[in-house]
């Protein structure tokens, strides 16, 4: 494994990560990232290394020189291999392991807990000690010589709900020969394993979001089955429930004998379900493979399995003692279970069978488990093994579709079973009509009226269901309640979320003219929430018949009299927030109110109203599910907005850190010989006037040399040397003073002793951001020299980040020397670049510094002005810009500055960038 070039790495960190980012998909990412690796290390294997739940791992990516090694990709690896000590360490101190079988030492390195840069150059920390045997024999049975381990650790969410990181996998690079491994590679290798690890976190995102769609439609569709007529479709639900939780029979068991008279749709209308696979019996509905007929719900056998509690069952194998003899020569290997409640009231028990899944698990090598691995294996081919017995695991997403699926169905048959008795009740009233003549005027009556409130209640759900929007669905549910109960008001109240249930308002109402309107009325009763609130969680129905005559509180009729109420009907308005949840969150009350004159409340008025709050109970869970949705959407959206604003900020930040480094670095260092250099030609030139001045009193004195002085008097043109010799050393000290001006400009434009905010002299940083670019004003060969004017006003000193104000007019000059570059310039004008400041002060008396900088280049079309602050978005040609440099300098003034940042062009005539810093 060799070493990489220092000058390298960064743009080799952006490049591998690039290409790890090009696509969501798990499989490619791995396998990107393991290629990338390889070629990076030059290596003879990299592959990634994934664990399971039982701690097993398996190779799910590899690149590898088939002539060296052999493939290991697919291949499982047991528990023991990765002992649990080793895989704590790799997780809690994110240890590397660097091994080298011809030194017989493993060396152990901390992976830093922030970023640093590749530039730093600090060779990591490795604690070294003596390879274990075992690890040894390992390596060598494998092939390898050398190796080097990363952990890949991801945030994941437990069972609790609360965020923590797990083991993921490992990073391993294998290398045959025994040469060490670059030491000084680890930082390069560990920032592509962090940009793997981000990856990963991306796709698990994109995963997630999938799974929660495909609940969301599964839950939807088979709601839609339940509640599309007044016919109860249990066989087309069931055969809907068992296809989308992957299973091959299932069954719906009513403990009620009502249910035998349940109106089942014919199956033969069903095109993708075989009518034969449907058995229908007085209590119980199947679809698909079944237990034996001895098999029922109510037996001991099942009670046990459930226990005292009403929950959720899933069995990945039928091994329970109670119940595995009704399935032991069937092919149903696995069911999950859940007892069906409306309103604790027991309904039944709902059920889904899964098949057996035989499995073939490839091993790397054949193992011993009952040795504990205590012996390395001697080869690693491929073994496979076959596991029988099981089926596919009862996942977390399974079971909490499955809960959401049971609820819609115990809803929709206790609904139903209310429509059956109404059903019933129709039937009873026809067999009465012959019996008692007498009667039949009265019966007919009320069924009816009891039909037509059934109908009522059909039309009022199906409105509801029109829209998600509860405004809309609100005020259709008054509406028609009000004309169908013919009252005089009624009302939505919703209580107020932050106050509890002492406070609330009536956000929707329906009331006759005359009366007053109650809508946006504040409505505050200390005595609710102490004495009445949790029985209407309970589902607490009030029916006053005349407010005079019943028995109520003196504040509880004040607050009725106040809106001319002489009886009313308060129905409580719940939903459940989440299928965990034990009990209803109480959101406010649907209010009947009768203000002419007192009424009698009827027993199928109530439960008419009853019902619609039932349904409206679901129109907030459905839309507080919409809200939720949307919201992870957006929030996944912005993440991944984020994500891609922070890497361009981290990589443009990482290029200018490192180019202000190396100025000040450069500046330094010339410094020092530049000062020496022009701290001694003054000595010289004195020097020199004192021997020249020596040399002419030694002529005066002996005008008569000898003949070899005379000589070399001639040879080295003594009088040309007197006149040019203080000549040359002014050139000298003009020099010199002209490098000590750039060494001063590079020090001023990297500032990086003035990383805080500081008083700061604008003309300052500009100066020197043109005296660092002054080489490109120079004529190319093509063209003529770009001229500069500048226009400075009376600027004071400003507070500000000197060194991201510098970056900002770097950016911004070299844009506009680019455009010159670009723009062929006629013969009767040459490229200019204009700089103007001056103070301007706004109407609030606030005063601000205003930097204007023009070209008189081709300009930026006007599709592009409203996008040139975007991240990645750019003019210029593939591989002459990133478009992270406007960006990052609108991040500067606007977020860091609080200014602003425009920007005004027109084709053909030039751009002009306004640069607005406010002085506090």
């Amino acid at each position: 494994m060799t070493n990489l070039p220092l000058l390298t790495e960064d743009r080799l960190i952006y490049r591998i990560s690039s290409k790890i980012r090009q696509s969501l998909e798990l499989e490619e990412i791995l396998d990107t990232a393991a290629t990338e690796l390889r070629l990076l290390l030059n290596s003879d294997r990299v592959m990634i290394y994934q664990f399971a739940e039982d701690e097993t791992g398996k190779v799910v990516a590899e690149s590898v020189i088939e002539e060296k090694l052999p493939s290991l990709k697919g291949l499982h690896f047991p528990a023991d291999d990765i002992p649990s000590h080793v895989r704590k360490m790799y997780l809690q101190n994110r240890h590397r392991s660097v091994v080298n079988l011809a030194s017989g030492l493993i060396g152990i390195s901390s992976a830093p807990e922030t970023f640093s840069t590749i530039l730093d150059k600090m060779e990591p920390e490795i604690e070294y000690r003596s390879i274990d045997p075992c690890h040894a024999q390992y390596m060598l049975a494998m092939g390898v010589n050398t190796s080097i381990v990363l952990p890949i650790a991801i945030e994941g969410e437990r069972e609790s709900g609360q965020k923590a990181e797990h083991l993921w996998g490992l990073v391993v690079c294998h290398s045959c020969d025994s040469q060490p491994m670059a030491i000084q590679n680890l930082p390069i290798f560990q920032a592509v394993v962090d940009q793997l690890v981000i990856a990963i976190t991306q796709s698990n995102l994109l995963h997630q979001t999938r799974q929660q769609v495909t609940h969301e439609y599964l839950v939807n569709r088979i709601v839609s089955i339940l509640h599309s007529s007044p016919t109860l479709h249990i066989e087309t639900a069931l055969a809907e429930i068992v296809n989308s939780l992957q299973g091959i029979g299932g069954r719906l068991y009513f403990a009620s004998s009502d249910t035998a008279s349940i109106n089942i749709c014919n199956i033969s209308n069903l095109s993708n379900i075989p009518s034969q696979d449907l058995v229908k019996t007085d209590q119980l509905f199947t679809w698909g493979v079944q237990p034996p007929e001895d098999f029922v719900e109510i037996d001991t056998y099942w009670q046990q399995l459930f226990g005292n509690s009403p929950k959720l069952v899933a069995l990945d194998s039928i091994r329970h003692p109670e119940i595995a003899p009704f399935f032991a020569a069937g092919e149903i290997q696995g069911l999950i279970s859940i007892p069906l409640l409306y309103r604790e009231i027991f309904l039944g028990y709902l059920t889904v069978f899964r098949s057996e899944l035989n499995t073939e698990v490839l091993w790397a090598g054949k193992f011993d488990p009952d040795q504990k691995q205590q012996y390395p294996r001697r080869s690693f081919e491929a073994w496979q093994e076959m596991k029988r017995g099981t089926c596919r695991q009862w996942s977390k997403e399974d079971r909490k579709l499955f809960q959401e699926i049971a609820q819609q169905m115990a809803m929709a048959i206790a609904q139903y079973h209310l429509y059956q008795q109404v059903q019933n009740l129709n039937n009873n009233l026809e067999a009465q009509v012959k019996e008692r003549t007498a009667r039949l005027a009265e019966l007919y009556s009320q069924a009816r009226e009891q039909a037509k409130r059934q109908q009522a209640l059909a039309l009022v759900v199906s409105k509801i269901r029109e829209s998600l929007d509860l405004k809309h669905i609100f005020q259709t549910t008054v509406t028609e309640v009000q004309r169908l109960l013919e009252v005089d008001r009624v009302a939505i109240f919703r209580f107020d979320p932050k106050s509890g249930f002492d406070r609330g308002e009536f956000i929707s109402e329906a009331v006759q003219p005359g009366f007053m309107s109650v809508l946006s009325y504040q409505v505050e009763d200390h005595c609710f929430g102490s004495q009445f609130a949790s029985s209407y969680v309970q589902g607490r129905i009030q029916a006053v018949n005349d407010i005079d005559h019943q028995e109520l509180s003196d504040c509880h009729i004040k607050i009725l009299s106040q809106f001319q109420i002489k009886a009313n009907l308060i129905i409580p308005l719940r939903y459940y927030p989440n299928p965990e949840a034990e009990l209803p969150t109480l959101w406010g009350l649907v209010c009947i109110h009768q203000c002419q004159a007192p009424r009698s409340w009827q027993p199928e008025e109530i439960e008419f109203v009853e019902q619609i709050s039932v349904q409206l109970g679901v129109a907030l869970q459905q839309a507080e599910l919409l809200t939720c949705t949307q919201a992870q959407a957006t929030e996944l959206t912005q993440t991944i907005e984020n994500l891609k604003q922070t890497q361009g900020q981290l990589l443009q930040t990482e290029k200018m850190s490192s180019l202000g480094q190396l100025v000040a670095g450069v500046a330094h260092e010339i410094n020092n010989p530049v000062n020496f250099i022009y701290g001694n030609i003054t000595h010289t030139a004195n020097y020199t006037k004192d021997l020249l001045d020596l040399l002419n009193v030694y002529q005066y004195h002996y005008p008569e040399p000898v003949v070899a002085v005379e000589e070399k008097i001639t040879e080295i043109d003594l009088p040309f040397l007197s006149d040019d010799l203080p000549k040359v050393l002014d050139s000298m000290k003009i020099g010199a003073d002209r490098i000590r001006q750039l060494v001063l400009s590079l020090r001023n434009f990297s500032r990086l002793d003035q990383a805080e905010r500081k008083p700061v002299d604008i003309h300052e940083g500009i100066d020197s951001t043109l005296l660092i670019l002054q080489h490109r004003f120079k004529a190319r060969a093509e063209g003529a020299n770009i001229k500069l004017v500048r226009h400075y006003g009376d600027l004071p000193l400003i507070d500000c980040y000197a060194g991201q104000l510098n970056q900002v007019f770097m950016n911004v000059l070299s844009n506009a020397i680019d455009a010159l570059d670009s723009h062929n310039i006629n013969a009767n004008s040459h490229p200019v670049i204009n700089i103007c400041t001056y103070l301007t002060q706004h109407q609030d008396h606030r005063k601000s510094v205003m930097i204007e900088i023009s070209d008189n280049g081709s300009g930026i079309p006007p599709e592009a002005q409203s996008r040139i602050f975007d991240p990645f978005f750019t003019t210029k040609p593939v591989g002459k810009g990133t478009g992270l440099g406007l960006s990052i300098s609108y991040q500067i003034v606007v977020e860091k500055h609080r200014g602003k940042f425009s920007c005004e062009s027109q084709l053909g005539q030039g751009t002009k960038f306004s640069i607005e810093i406010p002085i506090f």
